[in-house]
Order: structure tokens, then C-alpha cells, then sequence
């Protein structure tokens, strides 16, 4: 088998001889908990998961990317004679060690003006509790100084020109006027931006809804797909923001975490460099090799990424990878909050609303239509189950069957495939890419 394999950990996975059958009993997070699913080996492709890169120390791999960045100039020469620094840095839909950061450079900004803005995006805004964890023990130091960057205020905006596909660029005016900007990011795989952080803390992070809409109209490019950054339209409109604000007004700091969000690697440096030099580690980290494609999949989306439905797309996308046609992908996500943001909740009003977006997906896009097409040829392609607190009504009218329990689920799926091949766990499939192993 190919993959980052679970059937190594004797702890994770366990055997049970039943009768001429062998069973696996395979757990499976599900928010805070843990289920245990029993399936028959002979049924079982892979259980995946993101390589792990242990228990390093996460304050002296900082320390080290800080002392050592790409290029000649140091976080200490940026911040030299200027006046006043913003530092943008993640909501809480991102796992990112925003708060160990800012202990490793608060030498460094303490005598700055420095103030710092959260880059919702199209999120919704962080309560208090979100900002307490994202600054830790630096939020009582610094609250009176952090921003929540609110992307449908429009007179909170500044005009920087078009794209090279013709978008307007509209960004955050505090961040785009000030003399330095510092983003404090994490890379992880995204479904269609090719991956997270650097840049995307300028768009979608602290640009404007419009800005942020004909962005994401670009997401059924080709080349718009996770791992992929060369031609992709979404990832190349996020530089020409960058270079619309002055590449060298930037700084980035940058991290990889495994599931356990322990610190593989960081980078400190120019913006666009960081996330270039960071992207051989991070699909060593975040992609599976899968010898082939499965009958059913079972995707699960984990914290942070499991707070509602449109955070779990990203399991979902990523569980379709490796699903053959006419399959059943199962997503397993409590969705605490939901649906999501109104831009997404809006596509299940009614069984005509997902088609109706999906349709006018390439010619008159709204925000959040591609999720709309997305969802549409996916259900074309195959099934899609759910295991989740959404409740019934609401998936039932995009197509998607829902279980309270995933043994059930998953048991049901294998009768339905009489003459099923393979069954493929994706244990945190947000962050695991799988890539078919080519000879």
C-alpha cells in the first residue's frame, strides 16, 4: 500500500479475527471524540492520513526561520526606521500558532507601532473567546490594537487597480496604506487556490466581498485545484495583490503543522517566496500516494475545519480525488455551526437553488456558486453521504443522504456496492491530498 498508512500504528488500528474474516477496527475523529468503525479487510484500500512530523520543538523552529529568513534582510531590517507596522494574521477557521509567533518577535514590535488585523475573508467575524486563542497570552497586551477586517463595509477599502484577468483589486485601507505589513500565516493544501497562506492573507483575507467574489469566480479554471499553483488563476490574482501593495512593503512569516498542529517547518521572508519555498515540504506532508481510486470513500473533516459545512468542502473536494464513478463519498463532520456563511447557506433554501447557482456558475457568478457546480457534478459523478448534526431537510435538498451513524453508513454503502473493490479512509481529509501513484 501507498500513503501515509494508519495499518502501521497498532495503536490506531486494531485486528479482530471473526469467524474465515478479518475485521479492522478503524477510529475516526468526530469533533471531540473518537468513533470506532469495524469493516472487513478484504474491503479496505488505505486508511490515510497527513504524515506527521512528531513532537518537534515549535519555539526553536520559529526562532530558527526568524534568525535565518530567505533573501538578505531580516524581520529586524524590515521593521528599521518606519513608522507603523499592521500585522495580519489568521481567523480562527485556520489552525495557525499565531500567538507563538508573535512570542518570538515580540522583541522585535514592541517598540513599534504595531497593530494587527484579522483576516476574516468572507468569514464571519472571531467573539472573544476565538481572539483569546489566536493571540494567547498577547491579547490583554494588544486588543485595544487588533481590527476585525470586515470584507462588506465598503468605505473600508482602498482601490489598488485590476488583476491580470481583469478583477478589481479592493483591500483592507488600514493594511494597504501603512509604511510595513507583516502576514503570519500557515500552509495548508486548498481546494482551489492550490494552497493556503502567504498571499491569501491579502485576498480573500483582507479584501473587500467584491474583490473576494470575482476571485472565486475563477475557482472552475482547470488549473484552480489543490497542491497546483503554476497557471492557476485563483493563486495568480493573489500575487498581483501583493505586487500591487509593493512586494517589498511585505514581509511573511509561514509555518507547515502536521494534524497535530506541531510545527514541521517555517519560513520567514518575502511574501510569494515563502509560500514558494515552502511547497515541496508541505505536499511531502499533506499528499497521500493511492494505488487507485475507491468505490466508497469516507472523508472526515477535523477541527478547525469541521465548525460547518462550507469549511468541510475541503474534505469533501479532496475525498472526491479518489473516488471512482458512480461511487459513495461519505464526509463525517459535526458542522456545530451549520451551513456556513449566508453566500453558501443561500444554495439550500430549495432543491432548485444548487441547480439554479450551478448553472450560472461560469457566466453571472455570485459567491459561493462554485461550491453550487461543485456539489452538482460531484452528485452526478457519484453519492454523497454525510455523517453530521446538519439536519436532514437542509442536505436533502442538494442531494445528500444523511446517517446518524457512520458504522451504519458505512455498512449500508458496502451493500449497496455488490461488487465493491475498495473502501478508503481519509482521517483528516482537509488536509489530505490524494494523488494516484502513476508507474
Amino acid at each position: 500500500m501507498y500513503g501515509v498508512h494508519i495499518y502501521e500504528q497498532h495503536s490506531i488500528l486494531t485486528e479482530q479475527h471473526t469467524g474465515f474474516h478479518l475485521k479492522m477496527i478503524i477510529p475516526i475523529p468526530y469533533g471531540t471524540t473518537n468513533l470506532k468503525i469495524e469493516a472487513d479487510e478484504k474491503y479496505i484500500l488505505d486508511v490515510i492520513s497527513p504524515r506527521e512530523c512528531g513532537s518537534g520543538n515549535n519555539e526553536k523552529i520559529l526562532k530558527n526561520a526568524v534568525d535565518h529568513p530567505l533573501g538578505d534582510e531580516s524581520l529586524s531590517d524590515f521593521l528599521k526606521d518606519i513608522g507603523r507596522v499592521n500585522v495580519v494574521v489568521n481567523d480562527a477557521a485556520r489552525p495557525t500558532r499565531t500567538a507563538a509567533v508573535i512570542s518570538i518577535i515580540s522583541d522585535l514590535i514592541r517598540d513599534q507601532d504595531t497593530h494587527f488585523v484579522v483576516a476574516t475573508g468572507a468569514h464571519r467575524s472571531p467573539d472573544e473567546f476565538e481572539l483569546m486563542d489566536i493571540f494567547g497570552n498577547h491579547y490583554d497586551r494588544y486588543k485595544d490594537r487588533i481590527t476585525i477586517h470586515d470584507s462588506r463595509n465598503d468605505s473600508t477599502h482602498y482601490y489598488l487597480g485590476r488583476t491580470r484577468h481583469g478583477n478589481e483589486m479592493w483591500l483592507n485601507n488600514k493594511t494597504a496604506k501603512q509604511d510595513r505589513i507583516l502576514v503570519i500565516g500557515s500552509i495548508e493544501p486548498h481546494y482551489f487556490a492550490g494552497y493556503t497562506g502567504d498571499r491569501k492573507a491579502l485576498l480573500p483575507g483582507i479584501a473587500a466581498n467584491r474583490t473576494i467574489e470575482q476571485n472565486h469566480s475563477l475557482a472552475l479554471h482547470a488549473n484552480a485545484r489543490p497542491l497546483k499553483l503554476d497557471g492557476n488563476p485563483v493563486h495568480e490574482e493573489m500575487i498581483d495583490c501583493a505586487s500591487a501593495l509593493g512586494r517589498k512593503r511585505i514581509y511573511s512569516i509561514q509555518m507547515i503543522m502536521d494534524k497535530h498542529q506541531n510545527i514541521c517547518k517555517a519560513y520567514t521572508g518575502p511574501i510569494i517566496r515563502t509560500l514558494e519555498t515552502a511547497t515541496d515540504d508541505a505536499r511531502h506532508i499533506f499528499s497521500a500516494r493511492i494505488i487507485r481510486k475507491a468505490d466508497i470513500v469516507v472523508t472526515v473533516a477535523q477541527r478547525p475545519f469541521d465548525i460547518n459545512l462550507y469549511q468541510t468542502l475541503k474534505s469533501i473536494e479532496h475525498g472526491r480525488l479518489a473516488l471512482n464513478e458512480g461511487g459513495i463519498l461519505i464526509f463525517v463532520s459535526p458542522c456545530t455551526e451549520g451551513l456556513g456563511p449566508e453566500s453558501f447557506a443561500r444554495l439550500f433554501e430549495n432543491e432548485d437553488a444548487i441547480q439554479n447557482a450551478a448553472k450560472k456558475a461560469r457566466s453571472r457568478y455570485s459567491l459561493g456558486d462554485h461550491n453550487a457546480y461543485n456539489l452538482k457534478t460531484l452528485r452526478e459523478y457519484g453519492e454523497i453521504w454525510a455523517v453530521t448534526e446538519i439536519a436532514e431537510p437542509n442536505l436533502a435538498v442538494a442531494g445528500i443522504c444523511r446517517f446518524d451513524s457512520l458504522q451504519v453508513a458505512v455498512n449500508q454503502a458496502i451493500r449497496e456496492k455488490e461488487k465493491i473493490h475498495s473502501l478508503l479512509f481519509l482521517t483528516n481529509g482537509s488536509l489530505t491530498v490524494p494523488e494516484i501513484n502513476r508507474y
